[in-house]
Formats: structure tokens, sequence, C-alpha cells
């Protein structure tokens, strides 16, 4: 049957499919939830930033306004040209006030105009006009084709058509009576000059007077204009509102503390979704890639279950009708689950009659496995059988006088009564003794082509420690360090007191390792490797001290710059798995 022939598993599958279906939209909807917050809160920043350099710019125009204005109180014929211009109500009088200030005077006369002209040009501030205000009218300079323009409006409160923004107004004293104000004079810029370069802002934007009026604004676009009503009539300096067609908008107002003027700022959501559309086609594909894989690998799953049943019932079938090799001939999948309960258990009911015999063989192979196995350790090596030999190996090397042998049989023989004895625990001192041992014994094996050197601190000797760890490591160095070619070969073995611990040092003069395979060397220490090439020893002697000492202890193997290698092991003090659970570091008491 196949993968849709059972109920079970088509409900499982149709049933995944529709959890996928609604946590992808769930997702989905958060995501775009996110994302769109995400990005009002980018287009809020930017539009902060954008208000502040704004606020900056008109406050350091009026700064240079004020002054430009304060610098005038230093220039004698300055002030008396822009007195001149207060005081007169038309050019003519203003030339007959110019004409009589140059005939009192033996200086040169200077003119206003032409010393605003400075400033008019000066693209820094932006200024586009100055207008001069007092009783006797009001007074606009403005530039022309680089020519400066002086014009005498009178009385007259019609917008400046040189500038629609007044960025400062600053009264002008006389300077014979500071106390006594004889006009003002105010700095008019354009709002293009200051606001135009808010066309990268991706919203719609306005700029509005404090009269309600329209001063700059982008160009809108379909209900655009009523967001801006719509803003007017709120009182928080951002959210959320809904247009006429129920889509969300955001929006930010911000008031100028320089100018006066209020700039908004709108968007709604589905122009950001249309900006970042892109983004949301990968949330979109990747939600599906994902739908996809999970949707792919539970039909794969749920198919191999119903190849599994069907597999199943059909050995029940076999198992049934007697048929066992047909039964042992089909190949059994890897993954097993429990399904269709009923119809397993009524065909094992079978099962377990005609599977008695077979087990009742079974049980009497393993009987005979076992009476195999009992036979062979009865006939495995008695212990004093081995050092009644070594003794009497012993004897015979000093009946002939062979000194030496006698010694390394004799110390051979210590070390194996040692191992045998299963002594858990020993000094340190006894550690580096029985290393001693085995290291005379190689010296004697390998003659002049080695040399050993044994230095142990008494402040440590009495440290406890777990028994046989030093050889392993020994061993390591004439199983892979040592150069039967070589006329000598050294292995240094110290242990001294170190910041809280013993700090044992085993090194060597040999090849030492390839650097390539030191990691996997490092790693097969601390972690482990079944492969075959893996150096049980240094895994071992790392897992033994490990779980003795635990915290604070280290080892660490490494190349010596001078050639050779180098294992280095900290044991702790006051740490350990002693035989009572008690303190490893015990006084040296002899």
């Amino acid at each position: 049957m196949t993968l849709f022939g059972y109920r079970i598993y088509r409900k499982k599958f149709w049933g995944t499919a529709a959890v996928m279906l609604l946590m992808s939209t769930v997702v989905f909807l958060g995501m775009l939830a996110f994302f769109v917050n995400t990005w009002m809160s980018a287009l809020g920043s930017q539009v902060r930033i954008r208000f502040l350099e704004w606020e900056q710019q008109l406050a350091d125009i009026q700064e240079w306004a004020s002054e430009y204005v304060n610098s005038l109180y230093g220039n004698e014929k300055l002030m008396e040209d822009l007195a001149a211009l207060f005081f007169s109500e038309s050019e003519e009088e203003y030339l007959s006030l110019r004409r009589e200030n140059s005939l009192g005077s033996p200086a040169q006369i200077r003119y206003l105009p032409a010393d605003i002209k400075n400033v008019l040009i000066d693209s820094r501030n932006k200024i586009s006009s100055v207008t001069l205000r007092s009783e006797s009218g009001k007074k606009t300079i403005w530039l022309n084709n680089m020519d400066v323009c002086l014009s005498f409006d009178g009385d007259t409160d019609e917008e400046n058509p040189f500038g629609n923004i007044l960025v400062a107004s600053c009264p002008v004293r006389d300077p014979l009576y500071m106390g006594q104000t004889i006009g003002t004079m105010e700095f008019w810029v354009s709002s293009i000059d200051i606001y135009g370069g808010a066309g990268d802002i991706p919203a719609f934007w306005e700029i509005r007077k404090t009269d309600g009026s329209v001063l700059y604004r982008s160009d809108p676009e379909k209900d655009q204009e009523s967001w801006i009503t719509l803003v007017a009539g709120e009182t928080e300096n951002s959210g959320w509102i809904r247009d006429v067609g129920g889509n969300p908008v955001f929006y930010m107002q911000m008031e100028s503390g320089q100018s006066g003027h209020r700039y908004i700022v709108a968007k709604d959501i589905v122009s950001a979704m249309w900006d970042n559309v892109y983004v949301l086609a990968v949330l979109l594909a990747a939600l599906m890639l994902i739908n996809g894989g999970v949707l792919l690998s539970s039909y794969v799953g749920i198919r191999s279950d119903a190849n599994f049943l069907s597999l199943i019932l059909s050995m029940l079938s076999d198992m049934e009708n007697g048929d066992f090799e047909e039964m042992q001939n089909r190949i059994l999948p890897t993954r097993h689950r429990e399904n269709e309960y009923g119809m397993i258990a009524a065909a094992l009911q079978d099962v377990g009659r005609k599977l008695e015999g077979y087990i009742e063989t079974e049980y009497i192979l393993k009987l005979k496995e076992q009476e195999t196995q009992m036979r062979a350790l009865q006939h495995q090596i008695n212990p004093h059988f081995l050092y009644n030999t070594l003794e009497m190996l012993r004897s015979k090397a000093l009946v002939q006088n062979d000194r030496d042998m006698a010694d390394a049989i004799a110390m051979l023989g210590m070390l194996y009564r040692t191992r045998m004895h299963k002594k858990e625990y020993v000094f340190l001192r006894e550690e580096f003794e029985l290393l001693e041992m085995y290291l005379k014994i190689m010296a004697m094996r390998y003659g002049d082509k080695f040399v050993y050197q044994m230095e142990l601190d008494p402040a440590v000797g009495g440290m406890e420690t777990i028994v046989f760890w030093l050889q392993p490591l020994a061993e390591n160095f004439f199983a892979h360090g040592f150069d039967r070619d070589s006329e000598y070969n050294l292995l240094i073995v110290t242990g001294r007191r170190e910041n809280g611990g013993a700090c044992i040092e085993i090194l060597d003069n040999g090849a030492g390792a390839d650097p390539d395979k030191l990691p996997e060397i490092r790693k097969n220490m601390y972690q482990g490797n079944d492969g075959p090439e893996a150096d049980i020893g240094l895994r071992n002697v790392y897992m033994r001290l490990n779980y003795f000492y635990q915290d604070g202890f280290r080892m660490e193997v490494d190349n010596r710059e001078e050639g050779g290698f180098s294992i280095s092991v900290f044991l702790p003090f006051g740490t350990g798995k002693q035989k009572g659970g008690g303190n490893v570091y015990t006084t040296d008491r002899g």
C-alpha cells in the first residue's frame, strides 16, 4: 500500500501541511509588523536628523546675523549710512542725507547696501535679502544678477518677494544714545535654500507657516494631502492614523524653535511595503523554502513509516505461515515507529508461539558460550608463577655475576607486583620512584644511547595522586620520540610547586610531533578518537587525572622550540576524588 493508503498517515501529512501554512502566515504577519516598525523607525530617525540639521542651520544664520549687526557699531561711517536709511522715507531723501554726511566729514562716506552685498553673496549663510524697518517705512536690499538693489517699500506689510523665511530680526540702537532704537534689521532666507534638500526623504512631507499656509512641500500623490489635514488634528508628535480608505499611515510633526514653522511627514504602510518589496519577496521565498523543506521531510518520513508498516505486516504473515526463510530474506529499514497498533498486536500473538523453539535454541547456545569463556579464564597465567620465574632468572644472573641483568629482573618484578597490588593512590614521590624503576630498565636496554634526569620538589612529594600515570607518558617518548640512530636520547622529568599545585613536566629531545598533526593530537587527548591511529595512552592518562582532580587540572602537549616534545601537567592542591573524598594534598611525612 502507498502512503495515502493508510488513513493515519493521510491525516498526519495533511495536518502537518495545515499547521505549517498557519504558522507561516503568523510568522509572515509578525515579521511584516516588525519590518514595518523598523522601516518607520528608520524614517523617523532620518526625519529627526534632517530637522536638527535645519534647526542648527537656522540657529547658525541667526548667530551670524547678530554678529554682523554688532559689527556695524564698530564702523562709524557704516552706522551713519544705516541711520540715513532708517530715517529716509524715499530714495531722494536718502541721497540727500548721504550728501550731507559727505559734506560734513572729511572721511570717505560708506554705502551700507554695498557692505550687505558681501553678506548676500556669501553662500554659507544663505541670506537672500535684508529688510530695514523703522518709523520711516521699510527698505529692502537684495541682489539681482550680482548687483545690489535697494527699494523703498513704505509701510507695506506684503510678503517679501526675495525671501519667505524671516530667520533673524535684530534691533539697531543709536550709537550716541544706546538706549534708543532707531530701527530693526531683518534677515530673510528662501525656503528652497533651507528645505530644498528634503527631497531624499522617502515620504510625503510639508512645511507650514504659523498661520497654517504651506511654505514648502513635496509633490503630493493620491490622498496624501488629506493625510496632512488629519495629522493637523493630532496632538502627539508621532503615531498612526487611518486615511479615508482605512489604510494605516505613520506620521511625525515637529515645530521649529527657530522659525516657528511646522514640519509634517506622513507615509502609509502600502508605500513602505512597495519601497521594500525585495525584502518582502526574500521573506516569502524563505518561508516557502522552509515550508517546502518541512513538508518534504514529513513526506519522506511518513512514506518510510508506511513502507515499514507494509513490510511488518508482510513479515508477520510469513511468520504466521512458518515461512521464516522468506522473512529473513527481507531487508529491514533502520527506522522503527509504533503505528497501526491493533494489527501488529494481533499478529505478534502468533509470532510469540512460533518463536518459542528458536528462543530455547539461542538460550542453549548462550550457555555453551559462557561455559567456553569460563574454561578460558581457568587457563590464565598465575601471577605467582610469573613472580617465581622472575626470581629464578634473577638468581641465575647473580650466580653468573651479571649484576645488571639481576637488577633489571628485580625492578621488573617490583613493577609487576606494584601493578598487581591494585593500590589506587600513592604519594607523588612514590609515583616518581616507580617511573625511575621503569627508566632504569630502559637505560639498561639502550645503554649509552639513552639518558634520563628526574627532579622532584620535596614540597610536593607528599601530594597524593593516582598510581601509574607517569609511566605511560614516558612510554610515549619511546614509542614516538626515541631515535635509535641517535647517540644521545634525553628524557627530563621534573616536578615543582606552582600557584597552588604541582607542575609536572616531561621533556625530550626527540623529533617532536608533526606541527600539522598537533591539533589532532590535542583533540584526541581531550575528546577521544575511536580510530586505529589514535594515541590512547595520552587519552587514558588525561581521563584518569581529570576524573581524579576535576577543577583546576590541566594537561598540555606541544613541541619545544629547542626540539623535541613536551607534556605539561598541573595537579591542583585541595581537590580530587581521594579514597575518602578528602583533600588530595598531604604534607610530606618524611
